[in-house]
């Protein structure tokens, strides 16, 4: 039996406990095991190893001159979409998507239902120790919700919405069968015409090129005064100055950004200091399931790998995603 050199780059997102590295042995005992905390890896690590888990660095790629197959335990990828990255051609690079969809779309609906009943000013309130009231501008069963990206992320958030009785329109890369929890679904083409209807914003696509400022300064103009935007995808799917001007002149009622263009965000930065900004530090996908979802499917992976069989979560480097 040949014997594989794997190695195990741990963090917040994947940290295989005993039980689960028992399970491995097991399962495939043909594989030789390092794991290292993702922060204290060395050279060596990522010479010998012919399938790494985790997150290592972009530049260090070129080190890992036996690598086959690189599994990240985060949805995004686009740190290791550029094919001359890699000291070996052809590489197997496949992602996490699939993992985090419910508990993000939990903060995302957080995020609407917070701003919706004003539960920030009140929280800021409580500081005044001040007793008053704010009716909501609409009601959220008569609010529509645009969903950008419908992967597993908009989805899991589509389905959350209806249960709200929201109107979800709903935008993705390429036209496909409406599914249910759904009320209008097109692609990138139908964007400008479902923003003026639009009083919730949700920014689940994938960052690649193509995504680059997605809601930029004029699609931001198209949204109705007072609409609400929310970021968990990328920092650089929306034109952070056009969104704060916009912030700031009330165009858009308040933003929930769970990312930004830059992380972590500057501490000098003005988002910090808008009272209509809700920013959490890319903390949405946070969940106690993390890494034992991320360590399933390595599993399930892993036994295709070995199969020579098509991986789960396969990423087109021509698609970057």
């Amino acid at each position: 039996m040949r014997t594989i050199n794997t190695l195990f780059l741990t963090g917040s997102h994947f940290n295989p406990d005993q039980e689960e590295l028992a399970t491995l042995a097991a399962l495939f005992p043909q594989i030789q095991l390092t794991s290292v905390s993702m922060l204290d890896y060395t050279p060596q690590h990522i010479q010998q190893a012919q399938i790494i888990v985790g997150l290592p660095k972009a530049q260090d790629l070129k080190l890992a001159t036996n690598l086959r197959w690189l599994q990240t335990p985060s949805s995004g990828v686009g740190q290791y979409v550029d094919p001359t990255l890699y000291a070996a051609d052809p590489i197997l690079l496949t992602n996490a998507r699939g993992t985090y969809g419910k508990q993000i779309a939990d903060h995302i609906i957080g995020m609407i239902i917070a701003f919706n009943h004003n539960l920030l000013r009140y929280h800021d309130q409580m500081k005044a120790k001040l007793w008053k009231r704010y009716f909501p501008t609409k009601d959220l069963w008569e609010s529509t919700l645009l969903i950008i990206g419908l992967g597993d992320i908009g989805n899991q958030l589509a389905v959350r919405a209806k249960a709200h009785n929201l109107r979800v329109l709903a935008v993705k890369r390429t036209k496909t069968e409406k599914p249910a929890w759904v009320d209008e679904l097109g692609t990138e083409d139908d964007l400008e015409a479902f923003l003026p209807q639009a009083d919730y914003v949700a920014l689940c696509a994938a960052s690649t090129s193509q995504t680059e400022h997605l809601l930029d300064a004029k699609r931001i103009s198209l949204l109705p005064h007072g609409a609400f935007v929310c970021n968990i995808g990328r920092g650089n799917l929306i034109d952070e100055e056009a969104l704060v001007e916009a912030l700031q002149s009330g165009h858009i009622g308040g933003a929930g950004l769970d990312v930004t263009t830059v992380e972590p965000l500057p501490f000098d930065h003005v988002l910090w200091t808008l009272p209509n900004v809700l920013i959490t530090p890319h903390a949405s996908g946070l969940s106690p399931s993390d890494p034992h979802q991320v360590f399933s499917l390595f599993l399930q992976n892993l036994a295709l790998y070995l199969e020579e069989k098509p991986l789960i979560n396969l990423v087109d480097f021509t698609r970057a995603y």
